[in-house]
């Protein structure tokens, strides 16, 4: 606890020298339509985030006919924007490989940005500061009020609401482009190549032992982090009790490369089948083409919000605010009370799953 304090200090001291360093007057906001504006928003963090942002991207992107929209993301979301025909070119930068820092601020060089959007709605980062600085963008768009204000040339005031989900979070930053958050569609869109549902549609196929015509139910297990990992026999009990509900449901079990091996184990006590997904964008047409999702927070949960596709997802104490499935889709965000999703219990969990369960029949039918 007292080596993160200092690593916090330290970070929070460099944060404050950099953007000293990199202060500049405000300016008004530039006017997008009277020429070809090139736009860099950085995004290089999660998948779940990466998903977040997508509405908020398309916004900006289709603001004005003159803006071209750059994102440059991590290894583990860039192939989220794979197939959004509102972004123009991606970026990946790694910030765990050295080498990666030099060839991305060559590569952001050479593109000569005029704009740059800091994706760190909440607190600011280092890192993010940095490749600000390293875009070489004359303008630099941020919201406000999180200590770092200095290092932009517009600011944009932040959503005040304690209750406001992440993606209304980072709505404010389409007033940047001249578009009201109130009226704009910031909903996360994914879209899918033909190619992507046809593999996902196989997926489905039955098994020889498997009934036929039932729900498609994806169960995904991987949690990210310890705190939101849950027992594998506590997902074997909601895909039991979900057979109860439709005795002809399928089940696709999935998970992270390196929880394989739980993922077959709950697959073959539940009566479904273990579907390895080594990419996210596997993973994200098998939720796109399933009835019903079932999930800890991870990005599986914030694919379903943005398929609509009917979900359980369960969260930590703490997390349900600004991570819970966004908008109005059919399915249960359940928050535990607790910081841990170990000792939250399955019987919770199945009243949660009946109470969204006619939405997945209602998907099916």
């Amino acid at each position: 606890m007292l080596l993160k304090r200092v690593e916090l200090a330290w970070r929070r001291f460099w944060i404050r020298i950099l953007v000293r360093l990199m202060r500049r007057p405000a300016e008004e906001r530039p006017n997008w339509s009277a020429w070809p504006h090139r736009v860099l928003f950085l995004r290089h963090d999660r998948a779940g985030d990466m998903i977040l942002s997508t509405g908020v991207m398309r916004a900006i992107a289709r603001s004005h006919p003159t803006v071209t929209l750059d994102v440059l993301a991590s290894p583990a979301n860039a192939a989220i924007l794979e197939a959004a025909d509102y972004v123009h070119d991606v970026i990946a930068f790694d910030k765990k490989r050295l080498a990666s820092y030099w060839q991305t601020v060559r590569r952001l060089r050479r593109a000569h940005y005029d704009a740059v959007i800091d994706c760190m709605v909440t607190s600011p980062s280092l890192t993010t500061l940095l490749l600000i600085l390293a875009s070489g963008a004359r303008h630099r768009i941020g919201i406000a009020g999180r200590g770092n204000d200095a290092a932009f040339t517009v600011t944009i005031p932040p959503e005040t609401r304690d209750d406001a989900h992440m993606v209304d979070r980072l709505a404010p930053l389409v007033a940047a482009f001249g578009v009201d958050p109130k009226h704009a569609d910031v909903h996360p869109i994914l879209g899918l190549t033909s190619a992507e549902r046809a593999r996902a549609a196989r997926l489905w196929e039955f098994e020889p032992d498997e009934p036929g015509g039932g729900t498609r139910v994806v169960i995904n297990v991987s949690a990210g982090t310890s705190e939101r990992r849950w027992d594998g026999d506590n997902y074997v009990a909601i895909m039991r009790h979900v057979r109860e509900l439709d005795p002809s449901a399928r089940f696709r079990v999935i998970g992270a490369p390196s929880e394989w091996d739980r993922a077959e184990r709950v697959a073959r006590e539940g009566g479904g089948l273990m579907v390895r997904t080594p990419s996210i964008r596997d993973a994200l047409a098998l939720v796109a083409t399933a009835d019903f999702v079932y999930t800890p927070d991870t990005s599986i949960a914030h694919a379903a919000a943005a398929f609509n596709r009917p979900c359980v997802a369960m969260y930590p104490a703490g997390a349900y605010t600004r991570w819970r499935l966004y908008g109005a889709p059919p399915g249960r965000s359940v928050q535990h009370s607790e910081q841990s999703l170990r000792t939250l219990s399955a019987d919770r969990m199945i009243l949660a799953v009946d109470e969204a369960w006619p939405a997945a029949v209602s998907q099916r039918g």
